[in-house]
């Protein structure tokens, strides 16, 4: 390990440090509201840097374009602020071999009027020891997010949710994940771009899956699907890649962001990598990716095990996702030891709301560490109406419910081994309460008949115990 330490750093200390050598970044546009003046919006721009250059500037220029009628881009203004104190936190690396800042730059700008905009900044000068690129220490960092501005329609950008990893090792099949999310739920595609310098894309790039730079057995790619990145890096060095996410509404894009995000790859033989041991025992999809389905109302655990060869080693497991994000019934994730060597478990919890049912899966990231490599599993959730079991909570029991468009009634059989209280609560597809009944049952057998007046189209109806826990989930279509 010191052997690979000294290596490292010996590589580091030949780098010029008459430069600011920036490694990666973004820009994330999130929308605050509108009045009279334009749509406000908060802009948060997030840099990275090694410590072995000179210091990051104390302040960041924002410019803003707008888009014509023609297709063009023209200057609007510009906004420069402080750095966001405190800045200049380190990002976990090997053995502090050197350090990983992050600064961070917050403004509030506002968008006179309704339109395409993209919000623009940039700083010298690159890491000069950038192998993927022709001159790197010549080249500024440019980093762009674009946005369609409709005060009617609000729009935020997309981002990414997990930090960036920097240090991998050559030769050993890896994988990481940014987790591109919306926080409006629109439609994304994300792939890999080359980065921009001061006036366009930077000179002589090459794309890290071209075979000088990656192993045949695990060659760069990023997954259309998931968004995860997998690698098994031929090459010793410093790498840079750009990740583009597009947004789209309706069919239209509204959105675009990227990241830029500089990987180190170093010569290590002694240090085995961590891993999740059981992720075989997930369910997957037609697809073949890990693929979990959930009701809304009932409790999911997933509880996942990681271990490494190495027994000294000291391992932790970490998750990201929208669902713990959410502000009713978000997801938890706990790590403990098994008392089996250096093994943790995971445990993924979950009682989605009705109001978290979608047809488009929820992405989570399990990242698990020996504090010096990092590896990423994905796991899909989708939160359905798709009746996946009947349950039998407390002695309840629920059959299949029917229902009757000619004349306005909904049957729903309950069986009962004691008296409880009941409710029946029917939801749109798009998550809103449309009635809810609440009622004192006996024990025994029930047909439960509700009148309902609904259009034609599919609902949700749900069936909670006196505690309020969702004991049954079902699909109601109604066809007039």
């Amino acid at each position: 390990m010191k052997k690979l330490i000294l290596f490292t750093l010996a590589i580091s200390l030949s780098i010029s440090s008459y430069s600011t050598h920036l490694m990666g970044g973004q820009i994330v546009a999130n929308y605050i509201g509108s009045d009279s003046t334009g749509s406000h919006y908060a802009l948060e721009l997030t840099a990275y840097r090694d410590t072995i250059g000179i210091p990051m500037g104390t302040t960041a220029t924002f410019e803003v374009y707008l888009q014509d009628t023609s297709g063009a881009w023209n200057y609007l203004y510009s906004s420069t602020v402080p750095q966001a104190g405190p800045s200049g936190g380190i990002v976990p690396s090997i053995q502090m071999v050197y350090g990983v800042e992050i600064y961070m730059f917050n403004d509030t700008i506002t968008f006179p009027a309704n339109g395409n905009y993209y919000i623009s900044w940039q700083e010298c000068c690159r890491n000069g020891a950038i192998i993927n690129m022709a001159n790197p220490l010549n080249e500024n960092m440019r980093l762009t997010t674009y946005i369609n501005v409709d005060s009617a329609s609000p729009n935020s950008s997309p981002s990414f949710l997990t930090l960036p990893v920097s240090y991998l090792p050559a030769h050993i099949p890896w994988s990481y994940n940014p987790l591109p999310f919306d926080p409006d739920g629109d439609s994304l595609v994300w792939s890999l771009a080359t980065p921009l310098g001061a006036a366009s894309t930077v000179n002589g790039y090459e794309y890290l899956s071209d075979s000088i730079y990656s192993d045949s057995a695990g060659v760069f790619a990023l997954d259309p699907v998931t968004g995860s990145l997998s690698w098994s890096a031929s090459l010793v060095g410093h790498f840079e890649a750009s990740f583009l996410i597009e947004e789209y509404r309706n069919g239209s894009k509204i959105g675009e962001m990227r990241r830029d995000m500089q990987f180190i790859v170093i010569p290590d033989t002694s240090n085995t990598m961590p891993g999740i041991s059981n992720m075989q025992s997930i369910p997957t999809n037609s697809g073949g990716y890990p693929y979990v389905k959930i009701n809304p109302g009932q409790n999911y655990q997933l509880h996942l095990l990681a271990n490494d060869a190495d027994v000294n080693d000291v391992l932790d497991m970490e998750a990201y996702g929208a669902p713990f994000n959410f502000s009713v019934s978000p997801a938890s994730h706990s790590v403990s030891l098994t008392g089996n060597g250096n093994e943790i478990e995971g445990v993924f919890s979950w009682t989605p709301d009705i109001t978290h049912l979608s047809p488009i899966p929820y992405i989570v990231v399990f990242r698990t560490t020996d504090f010096f490599f990092y590896y990423d599993e994905t796991i899909q959730f989708e939160v359905t109406s798709e009746v996946l079991s009947l349950t039998n909570i407390e002695g309840i029991e629920i059959s299949n419910i029917y229902p009757n468009p000619a004349n306005n009634k909904l049957f729903i059989p309950i069986s009962l081994d004691r008296s409880d209280n009941v409710s029946i609560e029917i939801y749109n597809i798009i998550g809103v309460k449309i009635s809810e009944n609440n009622m004192n049952l006996g024990t025994g057998n029930h047909v439960i008949m509700k009148d309902i007046d609904l259009n034609s189209g599919q609902y949700i109806v749900v069936i909670r115990d006196k505690n309020g826990t969702a004991i049954n989930t079902q699909q109601l279509v109604i066809v007039k």
